[in-house]
């Protein structure tokens, strides 16, 4: 990898990224002569499609899954760059993509300047990042998703299925994903595969189950559409 500009995601407030790694790595790969920049989420930085992000996909981006990454910036119609997964690797495996020895992990002067700095930036406990990110690779545009949400996020246009309101996702709830049936949706802030974007399954799923809440779910949803209607006044029946 020859690309010299490096951004890092710190995850600070769900801490699936070891802040002790992301120093490291950061500290390591300036020693190297890299440009390189640690975010505190890009999780959020996507939800608020912000323009940084367009300039960032030029160069290479630490974060989760390489699978998050790739569908986050098809979201925002970014062409992707080169992603790195630091979530499940160690220092030294990420180093060594970069031709980089483990050796030049000795005297890491700024090491500890670059940890205060990620401990230093805001955790958001129940107010995060949290949304679905669709992986069109596998999505089918069958609309189950759509059709599960109370909340709004979803939305279906010319016959495709798109987040549009990732805001309103209830904190926590992965539902829709578990009722996708190619396993499109990904929660990056969740905490197994396949919803966090992860390849091997850490969680499974049984399908009668699946149906019954997704029946729940619409009749649920029903009741919702019938309540926002008001009702006729007297006179007017």
């Amino acid at each position: 990898m020859q690309n010299r500009r490096i951004t890092i995601c710190a995850c600070s407030s769900r801490s699936f990224i070891d802040k002790e790694k992301v120093a490291v790595i950061a500290s390591a790969m300036k020693k190297e002569g890299y440009d390189v920049v640690v975010k505190a989420d890009l999780c959020r930085m996507v939800m608020q499609s912000s323009s940084e992000l367009k300039e960032m996909a030029t160069g290479v981006m630490m974060a989760c899954y390489p699978r998050v990454m790739r569908s986050h910036f098809d979201w925002l119609g970014i062409e992707n760059g080169q992603f790195v997964d630091i979530r499940n690797h160690s220092s030294e495996e990420v180093l060594q993509q970069f031709n980089i020895s483990c050796s030049t992990l000795d005297g890491l002067d700024d090491k500890e300047e670059i940890l205060r700095e990620i401990k230093a930036f805001p955790v958001e406990e129940g107010t995060d990042a949290w949304y679905p990110v669709l992986d069109k690779t596998k999505c089918t545009e069958c609309g189950k998703c759509h059709d599960f949400c109370l909340f709004g996020v979803y939305t279906v246009e010319n016959k495709q299925v798109k987040v549009v309101q990732p805001q309103n996702c209830k904190n926590n709830c992965p539902a829709c994903a578990r009722m996708c049936p190619n396993k499109a949706i990904i929660f990056p802030k969740y905490e197994k595969s396949p919803i966090n974007g992860g390849i091997d399954p850490e969680e499974t799923f049984d399908s009668q189950e699946m149906d019954i809440m997704y029946r729940e779910r619409l009749r649920m949803k029903l009741q919702q559409r019938r309540a926002s209607v008001p009702l006729l006044k007297e006179d007017d029946k």
